[in-house]
């Protein structure tokens, strides 16, 4: 799914194409009924938000009072190759300039729930109903903040099992690059700071931000998560930037403590880019075993233009195992499946868990999910619990440093041999 921006430079309808399964795709917007209406956007997420093994589509658009009549858009997979906007019906126009879309089944109720951040007014969360709705409770919630929001994903920050939500803050009115400055400094101002929203598994969130040590202005655009350093714990990438230079600043490259903070890891690790990071990936694009991250630098406009940037991630000793989930009653892609690994690590039992879905916004990772198993000596079990069904799947004493392939209601998984790759070559 692809689309552009409100403004001169972006009326480029959005596109939606098909993969062949041959490395070639053709345009089936208009006969998937996503073409009735053009709509300036940014962001758009998939998930199937009514278990009905189809995987439907919320397209975040850029509504402002006056200017742009764009309500945001969730198209429901009929099952046959086309889709039906329902938004109206389920509650979830949104009617703001929105900026980030995610899914994530926050209260563990077996329904995909939406967090749209925006800009300029409050962010909103809806929890899903379970019978086609949707219910705005961002703000019983406490986590409608901060009202100019960016990047944002759901995620299990600190290995609990229960889903968190990082909302970024980048309001580029607050001065720009004088304000993220002026955070470095601790000089007192009306600083737009991140959100870390911790989930409780009941629902409920409370903001950790500050005592997680996220507590400066960074004004990212594009944004994603993974684990570098493949301890279990995942970390993140915030990509900087903002059409007018006045916002030029590094990019920021944030390593998890092992749950109890995080670290700004930017220099030490190479990541200081200055340029406009539109879109990040972390992704094992070699095959070794460890997430490198891809970053989209640069911008629209003429002559506002950049290299991307790759770095390989030389590893770090750890252990890993690479999942990669098919669905069968569930969607194909397993959007929404649970991931519940226990290993044995200094002879004690340790949980690290993850939520199968893309990634934050302005940047997808693959579905395929790298995870990390720190210093392991063995995998006591690997539990699935997949999204449609609800059904869950063991697996007992698999090998460490392997990619697998598991199949919704098979009893085996299949190991996948896949090549290392050398990312210097010019022959591969």
């Amino acid at each position: 799914m692809r689309g552009a921006w409100l403004g001169g430079q972006g009326k480029v309808p959005n596109s939606l194409l098909q993969n062949d399964g041959s490395g070639k795709f053709s345009d089936v917007t208009f006969a998937a009924g996503l073409a009735e209406v053009h709509y300036p956007t940014q962001t758009a997420a998939w998930a199937d938000y009514d278990n009905d093994g189809h995987l439907d589509l919320y397209v975040g658009n850029e509504h402002k009072t006056g200017s742009s009549h764009a309500p945001s858009q969730l198209f429901h997979n009929n099952g046959d190759g086309t889709f039906s906007d329902v938004a109206k019906a389920a509650g979830v126009q949104n009617m703001r300039y929105a900026k980030s879309v995610v899914w994530g089944d926050y209260d563990a109720d077996g329904f995909a729930d939406l967090y749209v951040s925006n800009v300029g007014e409050s962010n909103r969360l809806y929890r899903n109903q379970g019978d086609g709705t949707f219910r705005n409770e961002a703000h019983m919630l406490n986590v409608a903040g901060p009202d100019a929001s960016f990047p944002a994903w759901f995620w299990d920050f600190d290995n609990d099992g229960n889903l968190d939500l990082f909302v970024s803050g980048s309001d580029f009115s607050k001065g720009g690059l004088a304000s993220y400055v002026g955070s470095k400094l601790d000089l007192p101002g009306n600083h737009v700071l991140p959100r870390l929203y911790r989930g409780d598994g009941k629902g409920g969130f409370s903001n950790v931000a500050k005592a997680q040590n996220l507590d400066e202005v960074s004004l990212p655009m594009g944004a994603n998560f993974g684990d570098l350093d493949n301890d279990g714990f995942l970390d993140f990438y915030l990509g900087t930037g903002y059409p007018d230079y006045d916002a030029l600043m590094p990019s920021v490259m944030y390593r998890n403590l092992g749950g109890h903070g995080f670290s700004d890891i930017t220099f030490a690790g190479g990541f200081g880019h200055l340029q406009k990071g539109h879109g990040v990936a972390f992704a094992d694009l070699d095959n070794d075993g460890d997430q490198d991250v891809y970053e989209q630098m640069g911008g629209f406009f003429r002559g506002d233009k950049a290299f991307n940037s790759l770095f390989e991630n030389p590893g770090f000793g750890n252990h890993w195992i690479t999942v990669k989930l098919v669905g069968t009653k569930s969607n194909r892609s397993a959007i929404g499946a649970r991931i519940h690994i226990q290993i044995v690590e200094d002879g004690q039992l340790r949980s690290i868990y993850r939520h199968v879905n893309s990634g934050g916004s302005f940047g997808a990772n693959p579905l395929r999910q790298s995870i990390g198993l720190g210093k392991a000596s063995k995998i006591e079990q690997l539990v699935i619990d997949w999204p449609t069904t609800g059904k869950r799947q063991t697996f007992r004493d698999l090998a460490l440093d392997q990619f697998v392939e598991i199949t919704e209601g098979l009893e085996a998984y299949r190991q996948l041999p896949l090549k290392k790759l050398d990312l210097k070559s010019k022959s591969q």
